[in-house]
C-alpha cells in the first residue's frame, strides 16, 4: 500500500492511499485518523486529487461538524483530546484527576499516581458500577513548567496521555475479563481467550477462532453500554456476520441485561429504558445502546 500526503490550508493533512482492493475512489473522514482518499491501484494520484477537490466542500463541512461534536463530547466528558491541569477522566472504577505540582527542593521531577478509596462497596452494598460514583480517586501528579518550547509541551502532553492509557489498561485488565466471563456463563457462550487492546478503530472484535479483543476505553463507558459491546462480541461466537439472526440474539441479550441492571437500582438504566420505550426501531434495546456508544470517542 502506497501513500501520499497533501496539506490543505483549512482541512489539514489529506492522506491519498493506493489500494489494490478498491474499485473506485472513495473519501473517509475520521474524527481521529483524519481524511483519507483511497485510490484504486490502476488509477493515478491525480485522479484522487481531482475527486477530492470536487468533494472538498463536503469534506470541510464534515470535518467541522466532527470537530464540533468532539468539542461537545469533551465538554460532556465523553472524549479526551488534551490533558492539562485539572483534567478529569471518569471510568467505571475511578475518577482520574491530573494535577500539576509546584516543584519543591529535592522533589521528584517525574509523574506519580496517588490512589485513595472513595467507596467500599462491601460496606455500601452497591452492586452496579457508575461513572458518577467512582470507587477510587487517582491523582496523576506531574511537575509544572513556567516556560518551555511548543515541542516540550507537546512531549509533556504525550507523556500524560501515556500515563492515562496505562491506568485505563490496568483497570480494563482487572474488570473486562471478569465481566466477559460472567456473561459467557450466564448466556452459555464459550470463547478461547480475551485480549485488552488500545486502538482507535473499534470497541471490540471477535475472531473466527473464538478470540475476543476488547478496547481498554470500554471502562470509560457507562456500565450498560460497556456490557453492550461485550455482548455484541459474544454474539459473534454464534453468528460471525451482522445478519438478522445475530441482531435477534443481541437484542435478547441486551433486553435481559438491562432488566438485570435495572433490578440493581442503576438510575442510568432507568433513562435507557425510557428511551427504549420511545424507540420505533425494530430492535429497540440494541438500537438505543448502539446510539449511546456513538456518543463516546476513543482515545
Amino acid at each position: 500500500m502506497k501513500e501520499k500526503i497533501y496539506d490543505d490550508a483549512e482541512i489539514g493533512e489529506i492522506h491519498f492511499v493506493k489500494s489494490a482492493r478498491s474499485r473506485r475512489i472513495s473519501i473517509r473522514v475520521h474524527p481521529v485518523r483524519g481524511v483519507t482518499v483511497t485510490v484504486p491501484w490502476a488509477m493515478r494520484y491525480d485522479d484522487g486529487m481531482k475527486f477530492f477537490l470536487r468533494k472538498r466542500d463536503w469534506v470541510l463541512s464534515t470535518v467541522r461538524r466532527q470537530g464540533e461534536r468532539l468539542r461537545q463530547a469533551e465538554k460532556d466528558g465523553k472524549a479526551v483530546r488534551t490533558i492539562e491541569n485539572g483534567t478529569v477522566v471518569h471510568t467505571l472504577l475511578s475518577e482520574i484527576v491530573f494535577v500539576r505540582d509546584v516543584p519543591a527542593a529535592g522533589s521528584s521531577s517525574g509523574i506519580s499516581v496517588r490512589s485513595s478509596l472513595v467507596e467500599d462497596v462491601k460496606l455500601t452494598g452497591r452492586l452496579y458500577l457508575s461513572l458518577d460514583r467512582p470507587l477510587s480517586r487517582k491523582e496523576v501528579h506531574y511537575p509544572s513548567a513556567s516556560a518551555g518550547s511548543p515541542a516540550f509541551f507537546s512531549a509533556l502532553s504525550a507523556t500524560l496521555m501515556k500515563a492515562l492509557v496505562k491506568i485505563l489498561r490496568d483497570e480494563a485488565r482487572s474488570l473486562l475479563p471478569v465481566k466477559l466471563r460472567f456473561f459467557a456463563e450466564r448466556y452459555g457462550f464459550r470463547y478461547n481467550g480475551v485480549t485488552i487492546k488500545h486502538n482507535s478503530s473499534n470497541w471490540g472484535s471477535c475472531s473466527t477462532l473464538g478470540n475476543i479483543n476488547l478496547n481498554l476505553n470500554l471502562v470509560r463507558l457507562p456500565e450498560p453500554v460497556c456490557d453492550y459491546v461485550l455482548l455484541h462480541e459474544l454474539a459473534h461466537l454464534h453468528h460471525h456476520d451482522h445478519g438478522p439472526e445475530f441482531h435477534d440474539l443481541l437484542e435478547r441479550l441486551c433486553s435481559d441485561n438491562l432488566s438485570r441492571l435495572s433490578s440493581l437500582g442503576d438510575p442510568y438504566v432507568a433513562r435507557l429504558l425510557a428511551s427504549v420505550r420511545r424507540s420505533r426501531a425494530s430492535r429497540p434495546f440494541s438500537h438505543v445502546l448502539s446510539m449511546e456508544t456513538r456518543k463516546y470517542r476513543l482515545l
